[in-house]
């Protein structure tokens, strides 16, 4: 069962949101490792919404526990801190990693392990 599990959640990656890169050969190597977020390929704000989402949905997974700013924290954009008011100035957060290996053993739990 747990096996079935971690399984089903590479495929599921794999098969959804694994796809090669622009102007590589080949798809990147999916590896409990693999983080969503940062690293070599990471996905933008939009679309890790969209993966966690659909991951939610698909393994029936807890989201209560789940913040999704400490992965995908808010950017500054075109507007430099120092033209803003201070009411709407962005601190510069570094985004937790979120891997594979997250998903696969909060899936086997039911309900989100990592905040």
């Amino acid at each position: 069962m747990v096996k079935d599990i971690e399984k089903a959640v590479i495929e599921w990656y794999a098969k959804t949101y694994n796809s090669k890169p622009l102007f590589a050969k080949t798809k990147p190597v999916l590896t409990p490792a693999t983080s969503l977020n940062m690293g070599k390929y990471p996905w933008a704000r939009e679309t890790g919404d969209e993966i966690m989402k659909d991951y939610f949905q698909r393994f029936n997974v807890d989201t209560s526990d789940f913040n999704f700013i400490a992965y995908w924290p808010y950017e500054k954009g075109m507007l430099p801190n120092f033209l803003r008011p201070k009411s709407q100035k962005i601190t510069q957060v570094e985004p937790k990693s979120l891997t594979i290996h997250m998903l696969i053993e909060s899936a086997k739990a039911g309900r989100w392990l990592f905040d």
